[in-house]
């Protein structure tokens, strides 16, 4: 099933002969310092009987810098050369055309990559190799590092933002790609607190540093979380490292400050802003209802909030209105019913509204905060939009495998910030960091002073967040005396003063440092300058792709037209309600409640004895080793009204039952339209009495029927609508639908 342009893009299709193509991944990282560089092996194998061209599309983290790439052909490995797009692709094609094994590697934005092998013939085996390396940020007392493995379903045209056709990803409900993965820690990062909250893993001591390797039975399906906290607070670290591609400038410096807190502000003016799309269904709007209600906990009484949520349409939903407790109470009650129903992700119209939201008498500035998985195409207006409004966006991702990419753009352009927050993960913390960058008092105008004259430097950050790390590179031509650095920034008033400082104390091997900081240049130089830096620096741009051809013998060339295959990504863990990536301690897994079944029930219901005490055919309170389905809750209903002539004494009956979070979330929808408890049990049993049309079940129904006589007949309709949208996906006595059925499920939501 493939849904158009304006559309989450998900994939059921796919030829059982030419699976798995793709059959497993295996890394391994090292972090040390600020550093982390990661080596991953993808495995791909032609089980078929034709010549394949095999695509994919695959995530590397934001604003990570390609080292290396190569590829092992049967055991036969070639390196890869970064050339100019154009080059690159007349020779894939003429090597293709000649029978020849090609393989390029194209960057597209936002940090996704496509890999093209061409001629993989019955039998073949090749294993691509990716080398990067990536710049990590000491943020609020800790270092966050996350792997994006997966490309969740995205909404709008990925045309739209300059992917080709052939390299838009399709996520795929089948598809099972297993992965293997450690992570060596280094340094003082290794003495701290170590945390894994997205996967179960192994840590063990070893030379140099700890190294945590996830457990077996890990995929390919949502972010690798490693949080590491050190023992004592990070200080400014300069780093410098020679530069053999520039002579000009021969040594180039990296400097990573740690400002400290500002002052906090008097007050804030703050917008709330959550995504109620389809994609954000299941764990991902469960935890921006958490989010939001401790984003609530940080604010006082002096400060003002409106809440407004949004998919294809945008409900402000609170405010702006001064906090008090009066207004908490208001706003937790109105953000406790709020779910994902509201279809596309139109988020640059939502941010639009939310800037014509009104700013309290004598603000200047009001700060928006927005919870959502960022899973959409469409980004360069939206920037450009939000820069141009005078606010500051701060994000909290949420979600297995949230958009980085498209999160830290809008959040950097407008001086604001990101935190990412998985399933797993402490909500309640990000909430409490993102409002610390909030209240203080915002810091501008950054600049250093490098000791020696620096021949270029990359750009800052508009905004200085006191507990978070700047990083900024310089190009020097001077190799005698050890480089410098001071952070120098404006306040409010306009007064500079130094808050950082640092000299460098280490001297890097290699040319990591030197390319990692030509690929910050060419983010922000012109398209010309851009092309001839990632060449020489040997660097993936939109500009270059990376090109290798594995040459066969004449008698193994490929003599047929090789077919298309695109390898499906992994649907997201949790995407849409599709499945759970909470975690519970140290595991996870996707919810699968034990069923009751629908024969069983009707035999119970057959053998109701009126007249006989203690025939309970269904006792709530014996029946606490499993989750009532549907059917065990309608049965339970008939059952209480048979006995006691009337909805009384309802709720406490039914309330007994083991409720899984699905139904309670129906039942907690129903009130908040205006149904007492009881009736809303009442209404659940009737909806279920509905959905077949055997004996049974219209006997129950008309008995159902006559006890919501006196229940508005509108509220009625509507708590039916809603029961449908919430939990028609299920069956009367199975809560164990397929992958397949939850999909359905989310997409009667958008």
């Amino acid at each position: 099933m493939t849904e158009n342009s304006a559309s989450f893009i998900l994939d059921c299709r796919g030829d059982p002969a030419t699976k798995p193509i793709l059959t497993g991944v295996e890394a391994a990282g090292r972090l040390e310092g600020m550093l982390f560089e990661l080596t991953l092996r993808q495995t791909y194998r032609n089980a078929s009987d034709r010549v394949l061209e095999v695509v994919y599309t695959f995530p590397l983290p934001y604003q990570s810098v390609l080292l290396g790439f190569a590829s092992e052909l049967n055991g036969e490995r070639q390196v890869g050369t970064i050339v100019a797009t154009r080059d690159a692709e007349r020779q894939y094609e003429k090597s293709l055309a000649d029978g020849d094994a090609p393989v390029m590697l194209e960057a597209l934005p936002g940090g996704l990559h496509t890999a093209n092998i061409g001629n993989l013939k019955p039998g073949d085996e090749i294993v691509l190799e990716v080398r990067f390396a990536q710049l990590l940020r000491f943020e609020q007392g800790r270092l966050r590092l996350s792997i994006p493995t997966t490309i969740a379903p995205r909404y709008g045209n990925a045309e739209s933002a300059g992917l080709q056709p052939h390299q838009i990803p399709t996520a795929s409900l089948t598809a099972e790609y297993p992965l293997a993965l450690s992570v060596t820690v280094c340094g003082a990062w290794a003495d701290g607190t170590i945390e894994c909250p997205t996967h179960r893993c192994t840590r063990e001591v070893v030379e140099g540093g700890l190294r945590v390797q996830l457990a077996p039975g890990t995929w390919l399906d949502r972010d690798v979380v490693i949080i590491a906290t050190p023992l004592k607070p990070l200080t400014t670290v300069v780093t410098a490292s020679s530069d053999a591609i520039s002579p000009d400038a021969p040594v180039v410096v990296m400097a990573s400050f740690q400002p400290p807190h500002t002052e906090p502000r008097q007050r804030i003016a703050l917008k709330l802003l959550v995504d109620c799309s389809g994609s954000m269904a299941g764990d991902s709007i469960a935890s921006a209802r958490i989010a939001v209600q401790s984003a609530l906990d940080g604010l006082a009484d002096q400060d003002h909030v409106s809440v407004s949520r949004f998919g294809s349409t945008v409900d402000h939903i609170v405010g702006p209105i001064p906090f008090s407790p009066k207004a908490q109470r208001e706003a937790r009650t109105r953000i406790g019913t709020i779910h994902a129903d509201l279809g596309g992700t139109e988020m640059e119209a939502a941010l639009l509204s939310v800037f014509e939201i009104p700013m309290p008498s004598g603000d200047s500035v009001a700060d928006v905060l927005m919870f959502t998985d960022g899973e959409i195409w469409d980004t360069q207006s939206m920037v450009q939009s939000a820069r141009a409004s005078r606010h500051r966006i701060f994000v909290i991702g949420v979600g297995s495998s949230a958009a980085e990419g498209v999160l830290r753009s809008l959040a950097e352009a407008t001086g604001g910030a990101c935190e990412f927050a998985t399933p797993g993960e402490a909500l309640e913390a990000a909430a409490a960091r993102m409002l610390v960058r909030i209240r203080q008092q915002p810091w501008g105008h950054a600049r250093i002073e490098w000791r020696g004259d620096a021949l270029w430097q990359t750009p800052l950050p508009l905004s200085v967040f006191g507990g978070d790390t700047v990083i900024s590179f310089a190009g020097m031509q001077e190799q005698g005396m050890p480089p410098s650095a001071h952070l120098w920034v404006k306040n409010p008033s306009g007064e500079e003063f130094e808050v950082a400082s640092g000299h460098a104390f280490e001297f890097s091997r290699g040319d990591t440092l030197s390319r990692m900081a030509a690929a910050r240049r060419v983010a922000a130089t012109s398209e010309s300058e851009s092309l001839k830096l990632s060449l020489a620096y040997q660097l993936m741009s939109t500009q270059t792709h990376c090109i290798l051809v594995h040459e066969r013998d004449d008698a193994d060339k490929a003599t047929e037209d090789a077919q298309l295959h695109r390898v499906d990504s992994m649907l997201a863990a949790g995407w849409g309600a599709t499945g759970s990536a909470m975690r519970s301690d140290v595991s996870f897994s996707i919810l699968t409640p034990p069923t009751t079944s629908m024969t069983s029930i009707a035999n119970t219901f057959d053998d109701m004895d009126d007249d006989t005490g203690d025939a309970d055919a269904f006792d709530a309170e014996a029946n606490k080793t499993q989750e009532a389905t549907l059917g065990d809750i309608m049965v339970c209903v008939l059952e209480h009204l048979r006995r006691s002539g009337g909805v009384r004494g309802l709720d406490s009956r039914c309330d007994a039952l083991i409720l899984n979070a699905e139904t309670v979330y129906a039942l907690d929808t129903l009130t908040s339209l205006g149904i007492r408890r009881g009736e809303a049990w009442l209404v659940l049993a009737f909806w279920v009495s509905q959905r077949a049309t055997g004996e049974l079940d219209i006997a129950a129904s008309n008995m159902l029927k006559q006890h919501l006589l006196g229940v508005d007949a509108q509220l009625i309709e509507k708590s039916m609508a809603w029961l449908e949208r919430l939990l028609g996906g299920f069956g009367n006595s199975d809560w164990t639908p397929s992958r397949e059925k939850r999909l359905q499920r989310a997409l009667m939501r958008q």
